[in-house]
């Protein structure tokens, strides 16, 4: 993926969604204005009082500020390699270490010297593995207290239909939707076997204590996450 320098694009207000989570959605860089399909980086607060980001969006002085009094950055997560962009600015802006999926650390490495493999978090980051991707793509399991947050990458997406040409062609190639979904392009372009994601994905979704789903692209479940996984995996994928 090409590298940007700290850019700030157009981003909405934090979204505190737990005590340990909040979040911020914001445009992709270069995709068309009214596509529909806006991207989440989300921020894990741990024990200590560090945080941790799953993907990478730079945010404006305020919003920064407000992060920074909430804890210490520490960890970068890039969930794939095509999730990168904005990863080598944003590790150097915020002093952070980065950790990537084993399968492809080589790609995140070359642009990102250094990059840790996911095995090495900190154990009080979940993740699994989902079996039968070609990128290698976790899903991180954020526990507070009982109640479980599941943050997505690509497998599983919830954008809504934009506007003009640019929300045309995407809900054209199934990028949106009026429900959540697995985009044809995902399984076309990431997916080695089919089977095995689906079988991780709704073994997640029996996850004791699961209260939301967290997507990289779209909307936050938070009515009766595990059976909207369900419909969504058995549906599309």
């Amino acid at each position: 993926m090409p590298q940007r320098p700290w850019i700030v694009t157009r981003h909405d207000p934090i979204e505190e969604l737990d005590d340990n989570l909040w979040a911020v959605e914001g445009d992709v860089p270069e995709f068309p204005p009214g596509s529909g399909m806006n991207r989440r980086m989300c921020i894990i607060k741990l024990a200590d009082g560090s945080l941790a980001f799953y993907n990478a969006i730079p945010l404006d002085e305020d919003a920064l500020a407000k992060v920074r009094a909430w804890g210490k950055p520490s960890i970068l997560i890039a969930p794939v390699w095509v999730h990168t962009i904005d990863v080598p600015a944003f590790q150097e802006k915020l002093g952070l270490t980065t950790y990537a999926s084993p399968v492809m650390i080589d790609k995140v490495r070359a642009q990102v010297p250094g990059a840790k493999p996911l095995e090495e978090l900190p154990d009080e980051l979940e993740f699994e593995m989902l079996s039968g991707t070609k990128f290698g793509e976790p899903v991180f399991l954020v526990k507070t207290g009982p109640r479980v947050s599941l943050i997505f990458c690509d497998a599983f997406q919830n954008s809504r239909p934009g506007f003009g040409m640019g929300g045309f062609m995407f809900k054209l190639l199934g990028f949106t939707g009026t429900e959540p979904k697995t985009p044809p392009f995902y399984k076309w372009r990431a997916a080695s076997d089919k089977s095995a994601i689906k079988k991780d994905l709704l073994r997640l979704a029996d996850t004791a204590g699961l209260v939301r789903l967290v997507p990289s692209h779209g909307l936050v479940v938070s009515q009766n996450p595990a059976e909207a996984l369900r419909i969504a995996i058995n549906k599309y994928l």
